[in-house]
């Protein structure tokens, strides 16, 4: 005689009631075919706000859950007086004989499904919700829980509190479960290795919380029993030797326990290398960092490691990632991490356009939002300005109100600005070019960066390694015009850093060429004459070149550097400028040019990742941190000259208490009245000791 079973309509109104509240409490239900058996676990419980006839229903329910908890086909007898049971439960029921089980279960679902329907149609009308008890983890935070992996750079949601896959190794011989002993059956969340976890120097973890497993452990029992998460661990896991149960706190709220056990996931996470989970990447960084203060003790071994686990993870890669860079900046802030908060800051300026879009902005301090603010609009001023002074080569920079230059010097430089002119516009096929933004006058990116480049080439190609910034050290000026002052009032007026070799290497004409004797001046103009003196100047210039590295001569703007320094000394008819000036004239716009290029290009030292970014990262980082307080302490430190005088006048009375304490055991008279000890007023110090004597000549040493 076969068995009855459950038709598909009777679990369905079964879990309509439930999702619609009208079951009760359901923590986990778990309906397991076997042969010959039926298991319901968790029976059903009424809650108080339902009417009579519902309760009467579930009565109903609960009685036939009770009943049917192990049945097999040696039960029909018992089975049928259940059944009629029921059906003289039930409203409206007219016989009481037993029938065929068929007909009696297709009355049940019927009936059953016309309760899940007058059910729905009640919690419409009510203008009260129900109250239910809430289960521990509610399924709304979980949904609220997201998963951030830097290699791959994704956000994901993430529902694994459970049981997490990502930390549930087969071969691990330690659970983890996020409850006290004995609290509940749920299971463990995670399965790990006890050596990795006593290698990771958790010994206040291990103390507080480890716990030996028996051989017959309910939570053993209940972790191998369990078979909701059959599609992802295997049953026939070996059993584990240890167990850690790690509550949460008591008197925490719901959230600030479900919180809790997030934060206990991540330090695992953090030990075994994988990503971080919560509702922001800035509050878990910190909470981790807290975890990890706890379950370890060691805070300055924490920072190391931490620090280095952010880097494995890719959390310090901020290129196009708002999170990341929001996250790791709130975290280098809370700790005064100047480096990382630097390296984060200029990415965060750069990207301050998609800042809005991460919800992590709302939780930045409001003087780090405004750093944020002011140094992206000075990157942009600073960009706009090096556009357009580049599209003219710097024709008002050095004009003549700030570079004193003759007459036929300004033409030779008018005449070199020519060139470059000519040069990008073979390039670009105009100049200058077109614009990303028609409301912005800067140069794309990607213009800069090249023009950088083959800037730096050419000054490279003609500097003189020997200068140096400091005047003293460079070698006496052979006179002419002089490179060294013009370049150092174009840095201060520009607040550029002066670059390590800021003069050019000079040609040197041999005696011959450039001081001709009586007879060849009277031989000047003739063609012969002038041709030595043009064959001597480019021997001389090609001689006063860095050309030895192949690097720079493969670039395109050193190449045409040379073809036009050539031409123009072929053809030169002026000999007002000499090859010595025309180099220094040359030099000083190359200079200013890399200089401008570079005040829009270079990131600050503390920025490590500059490749593969389309926004800037040129920001001044001068006043940042919000923390950096050096000016104030070094003010600070500057003691004025009448607390230094207090500070001398205390050390000698504590030397003269020295040695009246060293004295006074051998004195043996003992009716002689002691000296009483030297101390300062209240309100000031008297100097007894004709030791200090301040003199007008060193008063500024104090």
């Amino acid at each position: 005689m076969s068995r009855p079973s459950l038709s598909s309509s009777w679990c369905m109104s079964m879990m309509g009631l439930s999702r619609h509240g009208l079951m009760g409490e359901l923590d986990f239900i778990a309906i397991r075919p076997r042969p010959c058996h039926l298991v319901l676990i968790q029976l059903f419980r009424p809650p108080s706000c339902i009417d009579n006839s519902q309760r009467l229903f579930a009565k109903a329910l609960g009685e036939l859950s009770r009943s049917w908890f192990t049945m097999d086909s040696s039960s029909i007898s018992n089975q049928r007086s259940l059944k009629g049971h029921i059906s003289r439960s039930m409203p409206g029921s007219r016989s009481n004989s037993p029938g065929a089980p068929s007909r009696r279960i297709q009355k049940l679902n019927s009936y059953l499904s016309k309760m899940a329907m007058n059910s729905t149609e009640n919690l419409n009308r009510t203008s009260e919700p129900l109250s239910m008890p809430a289960p521990l983890f509610e399924p709304t935070r979980a949904t609220s829980i997201r998963r951030w992996d830097g290699a791959r750079r994704t956000t994901t949601n993430w529902d694994s509190i459970r049981r997490d896959p990502e930390l549930w190794f087969p071969s691990g011989d330690c659970l983890v479960h996020f409850y006290a002993q004995g609290h509940s059956r749920r299971g463990a969340s995670l399965r790990l290795s006890l050596a990795a976890i006593e290698s990771s120097n958790c010994g206040p973890l291990l103390q507080k919380y480890s716990a030996k497993v028996n051989a017959e452990s309910p939570s053993t029992a209940s972790d191998h029993s369990s078979s909701s998460d059959q599609d992802y661990f295997n049953d026939l896991l070996p059993p584990a030797k240890h167990e850690l149960f790690i509550p949460a706190p008591p008197g925490l709220s719901r959230d600030g326990s479900f919180r809790f056990h997030v934060t206990t996931r991540n330090f695992f996470a953090w030990m075994f290398e994988k990503p971080l989970v919560g509702e922001r990447l800035g509050d878990s960084l910190l909470s981790l960092l807290d975890r990890m203060n706890d379950f370890r003790g060691d805070e300055d071994e924490n920072m190391e490691d931490i620090l280095a686990y952010l880097d494995s993870q890719e959390y310090t890669d901020f290129r196009r990632c708002p999170d990341h860079a929001l996250a790791i900046l709130q975290f280098a802030e809370r700790h005064e991490l100047l480096e990382l908060w630097r390296d984060s800051f200029c990415h965060c300026a750069g990207m301050s356009d998609e800042l809005q879009s991460s919800d992590e902005f709302e939780f930045l301090s409001r003087q780090t939002k405004a750093l944020i603010t002011r140094a992206h609009m000075e990157m942009d001023l600073r960009l706009e300005h090096a556009g357009r002074s580049l599209g003219t080569f710097l024709e008002d920079d050095l004009s003549g109100a700030y570079l004193g230059l003759t007459a036929v010097a300004r033409v030779h430089l008018d005449h070199f600005r020519s060139f470059l002119h000519s040069f990008y516009v073979a390039k670009y096929g105009y100049w200058p070019p077109t614009r990303t933004d028609s409301s912005s006058v800067a140069f794309p990116k990607s213009t800069f960066k090249s023009m950088y480049f083959e800037f730096r080439n050419l000054y490279e190609y003609l500097v003189d390694p020997t200068s140096s910034s400091e005047l003293q050290s460079n070698r006496p000026a052979d006179g002419g015009i002089c490179v060294f002052q013009n370049v150092t009032a174009f840095d201060k007026r520009r607040k550029y850093t002066s670059l390590p070799h800021p003069l050019p290497l000079l040609p040197e004409m041999p005696m011959h060429a450039s001081r001709p004797n009586t007879v060849r001046k009277l031989f000047k103009n003739s063609h012969a004459m002038k041709m030595e003196r043009r064959a001597a100047a480019l021997a001389a210039l090609s001689a006063a070149t860095n050309r030895s590295d192949i690097r720079i001569m493969e670039c395109s703007l050193v190449r045409e550097y040379l073809r036009f320094e050539k031409s123009w000394t072929l053809q030169e008819k002026d000999e007002s400028v000499s090859c010595s000036d025309a180099r220094k004239v040359r030099w000083i716009l190359i200079y200013a040019v890399l200089q401008t290029l570079i005040s829009v290009t270079r990131a600050p030292p503390e920025v490590r990742d500059t490749e593969g970014v389309s926004y800037p990262l040129c920001c001044q980082i001068a006043g940042t941190p919000p923390w950096d307080e050096d000016g104030r302490k070094a003010a600070q430190k500057k003691l004025t000259l009448k607390q230094k005088l207090v500070a001398m006048g205390e050390e000698e009375m504590r030397k003269a208490k020295a040695l009246q304490d060293e004295r006074q055991p051998h004195n043996n008279n003992e009716d002689m009245p002691q000296t009483p000890p030297l101390r300062p007023s209240s309100s000031r110090v008297a100097f007894t000791t004709p030791f200090l004597e301040i003199k007008p000549d060193h008063a500024e040493l104090f």
